[in-house]
């Protein structure tokens, strides 16, 4: 392409949430694939953390005028992966990333929707600013069929590309996985990722009486808190219920030993996103725990039968997914390879839009 492109990445980095490091990571090893000269500044939260972990420039995603500064000098506004649009956490979450988007069409940048998830969005002012802002982006792709159908009836008339969460393309570090599977040895053994949530007790009570039957099993039960900060007391009174058998992984792991436990596990129960769309991308069996549309959709996208709605979960209904389960790993491993090989193509969409637009 001759001279260095400038892209600015907007999305919810640098605050050691596993899964959205992990989104992260995934979009630089593609973008990076496919325009090897482009010079990468992402808005992070901790950006002294950002640019060693990455190799790119970061700026501190709260001070506007820098962020203003930096999209002035690039040639374009990447914004996502991960859950941007969506007011379920925060009634302030779409008002800040569209602000960013804004300031980039005030400076006439192309901007570009990267594999991003959409919704819920169930507040009125936030899906007019959906509608006004996201008209006028260059390109927009979405990780999932159902965020297509969000946008669509929120009033977004640009087209939409269906492409694939960027997770799904992450592999494993080879040293890093070869320390986890010989800390394994020869044992069975399963990846728990849970996080805090309203109906605590009842996930506790249904987990503890799942994990047990597990366990009885002759597996081995690993408590894995992805993002720590969140996820590491839920995990804690799991353990404590469980005894000496589970075993809570109680450090912030980096995001290449979490993919490395869960590339290792026999089989996971995930109620992070990403931890299912990380087995998924190693063909790992899985049963999906559903706080948020977002995870119903994933496991729908790759035909998984085995999701159960964590408002109304109960351990009898668990249970009876884990023996299925546990009959049906290979037959599982095998759909996992080919969903995989169908996803596949859809990895690159973005990142080829991205450099057709820079050249």
């Amino acid at each position: 392409m001759g001279n260095t492109r400038k892209i600015v990445i907007s999305g919810y980095y640098g605050f050691d949430n596993i899964g959205d490091e992990a989104v992260l990571h995934s979009m630089l090893v593609t973008l990076r694939a496919y325009i090897p000269e482009v010079k990468i500044t992402v808005l992070s939260n901790n950006p002294q953390k950002t640019i060693s972990l990455y190799q790119v420039e970061a700026i501190n995603r709260w001070q506007i005028r820098e962020v203003a500064k930096a999209l002035k000098e690039s040639d374009m506004l990447i914004s996502g992966g991960g859950s941007l649009l969506q007011d379920v956490t925060s009634g302030k979450t779409i008002p800040y990333y569209l602000g960013i988007v804004k300031i980039a069409q005030w400076y006439k940048k192309k901007v570009v929707f990267y594999s991003q998830g959409i919704g819920p969005v169930n507040r009125g002012y936030n899906r007019w600013l959906i509608k006004q802002i996201v008209n006028k982006i260059d390109g927009i792709f979405v990780r999932d069929s159902h965020s297509k159908e969000v946008l669509k009836q929120i009033g977004v008339k640009k087209p939409i590309t269906v492409a694939a969460d960027p997770v799904l393309g992450i592999k494993p570090h080879r040293d890093v996985y070869k320390y986890v599977k010989d800390l394994f040895g020869k044992e069975r053994a399963v990846g728990v990722y849970i996080r805090p949530w309203q109906n605590e007790e009842n996930l506790l009570n249904s987990l503890e009486k799942a994990l047990k039957y597990i366990l009885n099993e002759g597996y081995k039960v690993y408590l894995i808190p992805m993002y720590y900060i969140q996820d590491r007391e839920i995990a804690y009174k799991l353990k404590s219920r469980l005894g000496e058998h589970a075993i809570l992984v109680d450090s912030m792991l980096t995001l290449d030993e979490v993919t490395a436990y869960t590339a290792c596990f026999d089989f996971i129960i995930g109620m992070r996103l990403h931890s299912l769309i990380m087995a998924a991308a190693a063909k790992v069996p899985m049963i999906g725990l559903s706080y948020d549309p977002k995870v119903t959709d994933f496991l729908k996208d790759i035909e998984i039968p085995y999701c159960i709605n964590v408002e109304n979960i109960g351990a009898n209904e668990l249970i009876h997914a884990l023996r299925s389960l546990i009959e049906n790993q290979n037959t599982q491993r095998e759909h996992l390879s080919t969903v995989y090989k169908k996803q596949e193509a859809k990895l690159a969409l973005p990142a080829q839009y991205i450099r057709e637009q820079l050249l």
